[in-house]
């Protein structure tokens, strides 16, 4: 048997030892209910009897895979004005410059369309007015136009 503190109908604590030797005094008298082995915090407790709450399994969250496309095919998701309209900026916007340069490197195989740089891009394009906010949604399903 073990001793708990009891609280609301509730187990708040449970002491497997003697609590008068485990705690300080004005503790110790909380552990006033014998309960039995498998008892534990947050237990229920009514008229003496002890009961476990419900085991509640969360359902899976099925892992959401973002889609992924080619550095040529990221760019196509745009529509010609958006895409002369975005290069025409890079000029004098080092933000499209250098998101530009890491489209246009060599080394680059794929742009992840989940990636936050990728969607902070698309973001900072629709803020300075190169893409309609509505684009935004169209352009990350990586289906091309």
């Amino acid at each position: 048997m073990k001793k708990a503190w009891i609280e609301n109908d509730q187990v708040r604590d449970v002491c497997a030892g003697n609590p008068a030797e485990l705690f300080h005094p004005d503790i110790a008298v909380f552990f006033d209910t014998d309960v039995p082995d498998d008892a534990a915090t947050g237990d229920g407790w009514v008229n003496g009897e002890l009961i476990k709450p419900e085991l509640v399994i969360a359902p899976a969250v099925a892992a959401t895979v973002s889609p992924k496309v080619s550095p040529v095919e990221f760019m196509l998701l745009f529509t010609s004005p958006e895409r002369v309209a975005i290069k025409a900026l890079r000029q004098t916007d080092p933000i499209v410059d250098d998101f530009l340069d890491i489209i246009e490197d060599p080394r680059l195989t794929f742009v992840d369309l989940g990636l936050g740089s990728t969607v902070s891009a698309i973001d900072y394009m629709i803020y300075v007015g190169l893409v309609a906010a509505e684009r935004k949604a169209e352009i990350l399903t990586g289906v091309m136009l």
